[in-house]
């Protein structure tokens, strides 16, 4: 990169040589032109000093008397063309030149038709070039031409020595100017060097702020010397709002990054400008290098259109959108604002997912809550109505209807039972933890298990004799005992359980595992949904409420551990339960 002195420097020089460029071809013009003048002058003289000749005979005399302001070779033309006299030719041609000699040279031609006529040829008798120069004259009457010639070589060797002359004069001038310009730019140019050095550090990055650029050897009072004050003064204050504006984009980034809301901006061409981590969580093919892309690249047509709506009407707009995220489905409440000035417009995506969730739950709990006790209801009415009004009713038919009946009221008290165990293990308190050796719970399950299905095979496999936890024993009884009998009631006989136990990183690994008729894949999502059952009629048919499932998460939930299970369908499935190892002093509750 050049300095500003090189700049000037070498910008005045390429000027200087662009004029001498240019001054060339006109000094060679103007030499010739000087030459052609000469001529013209000298023939003008001999010809008003020939012109008061009586006759052919004494012009000749007169012009031979000239000699003294002769050029090298001199010629007379009549206005027939012919040779009067040469200075040269006659004495080459000898008795040719005495018959009449006849002439028909373009200067001739030209002089007698212009007045003047110039020519640079090859003389064939003197076996050379020459400038010709021929000018017309009046004499008694009829126009004469007097030819003047002069030596080529003496003209190029002339214009030769003015070039040399000139670029010699022009180089001498063009170093001594130069130096001296370079003198001068360096003086007058050191101050501002001195202000480009001082604040270099900071355009090369090296320095976070801009420098205070000392005056030592400036005059404060010129014109340097104030700019370099009024850039302190200015260095000063662009700092100052840098770091303001440095503050308050990094507040406001905080601030945005911390929103439990993904925010997207775009500018009035629809080029994304900003976008907050809970947005790139939200929308899956978002993100942070999106960033001065077009909001059409994400290909969500919707905030696109709201985005644009916005914009044109000038107001606040709202929708809902439901994408799929990482294999979950997630329902986003969209809000898109036009930004002030028509500077494009703000996105707010809200993850609503957990409301939408509590509302459809609360709606199929409702409706399979009803649903559920409305057959075992109609059942028991229809039964007891018909007991009502045939008193001749069979003895055989009577036990049966009340079978029934007693059926439908075991099943509605399980029923119940079932929702007030979900009502009761929302909130564990304190009081109810206990210490628990979990391999002697899973025992005392696999005793019940045996008890109700005594073809089942039941096998414990513990890498430990004893492993702890602080839990609801109860709950978790409850919730391994609902896995264990699934396994045996969704099995052919005999079920094949295996319950496998380990304790590693803090947590406790609880794994049931059979190998019955599995869970399809598209209802494994939904298993532990309340109500939710696989298949309605084998569950009826099993006495199951479709609640089993959601009270072993809800237990294992609340001890702050996970479920979850990898089936295939008719090959078995298994429940992988992790349980943290709480760090409770029981006896302090």
């Amino acid at each position: 990169m050049l300095s500003f002195r090189q700049k000037i420097l070498i910008s005045y020089l390429t000027v200087f040589l662009l004029f001498l460029l240019l001054m060339f071809p006109i000094v060679t013009s103007w030499v010739n032109h000087i030459i052609f003048q000469a001529m013209e002058s000298r023939v003008n003289e001999i010809i008003a000093n020939i012109k008061g000749a009586a006759n052919d005979e004494d012009l000749v005399d007169l012009l031979k008397d000239q000699k003294s302001i002769m050029f090298f070779r001199s010629s007379i033309i009549t206005d027939q063309r012919k040779v009067l006299y040469d200075s040269h030719t006659k004495r080459l041609l000898g008795e040719i030149f005495s018959q009449d000699y006849v002439v028909e040279h373009p200067e001739v031609e030209q002089a007698f038709k212009e007045g003047t006529g110039y020519y640079e040829g090859y003389s064939q008798i003197l076996n050379q070039d020459f400038s010709y120069f021929a000018k017309a004259f009046k004499f008694h009457g009829r126009i004469y031409v007097l030819r003047a010639a002069f030596p080529h070589q003496y003209v190029m060797e002339i214009t030769h020595d003015f070039e040399i002359g000139f670029l010699a004069f022009s180089s001498v001038i063009l170093l001594m100017f130069s130096v001296m310009t370079w003198l001068m730019m360096n003086h007058l140019t050191k101050p501002i060097q001195k202000i480009i050095n001082a604040v270099k550090p900071y355009q090369d990055g090296k320095e976070q702020g801009l420098p205070e650029i000392k005056l030592d050897n400036l005059n404060p009072s010129d014109d340097f010397g104030k700019l370099a004050l009024t850039l302190n003064s200015l260095s000063k204050k662009i700092q100052s709002h840098i770091d303001e504006i440095t503050l308050e984009r990094n507040e406001k980034e905080a601030i945005l990054e911390s929103l439990a809301e993904g925010v997207i901006a775009v500018d009035v061409d629809m080029r994304i400008v900003y976008v907050n981590q809970m947005a790139t969580k939200l929308l899956k093919q978002l993100n942070k290098k999106v960033i001065g892309e077009n909001f059409s690249n994400l290909n969500e047509k919707k905030c696109e259109s709201l985005l644009e709506q916005c914009q044109e009407e000038g107001k606040l707009l709202t929708d809902t959108l439901e994408v799929k995220n990482e294999s979950k489905k997630l329902y986003l409440d969209i809000v898109a604002s036009p930004k002030k000035g028509k500077a494009g417009a703000i996105l707010v995506l809200q993850d609503k997912t957990s409301h939408y969730k509590i509302f459809e739950m609360r709606r199929d709990f409702i409706a399979n809550a009803s649903h559920e006790l409305k057959t075992p209801i109609t059942v028991i009415r229809g039964f007891a109505e018909a007991l009502h009004d045939n008193e001749d009713v069979t003895k055989e038919m009577r036990e049966l209807m009340t079978g029934k009946i007693v059926k439908s009221c075991i099943r509605m008290t399980s029923l119940i039972k079932d929702l007030l165990t979900l009502a009761d293990i929302e909130n564990i308190p304190h009081s109810r933890l206990s210490y628990c050796d979990v391999v002697e719970l899973v025992k005392r399950c696999g005793i019940m298990l045996l008890e109700a299905h005594p073809d089942a095979n039941f096998k414990i496999e513990q890498k430990q004799d004893k492993i702890g936890l602080v839990v609801d024993a109860d709950l978790l009884e409850l919730a391994i005992m609902n896995l264990i009998e699934n396994a045996a009631k969704y099995s052919k006989p005999p079920a094949q359980i295996t319950v496998t136990l380990d304790e590693a990183l803090e947590e406790v690994y609880i794994k049931i595992q059979d190998k019955g008729i599995g869970i399809p894949e598209v209802d494994q999502e939904h298993i532990f949904d309340r109500f939710y059952t696989v298949d309605k009629a084998h569950s009826q048919k099993m006495g199951g409420s479709g609640l089993g499932l959601s009270i072993v998460k809800t237990i294992i939930e609340k001890h702050f551990g996970t479920i979850h299970l990898e089936s295939e369908l008719g090959k078995g499935t298994t429940f992988i339960i992790r349980l943290p190892i709480l760090k409770i002093d029981v006896d302090s509750v």
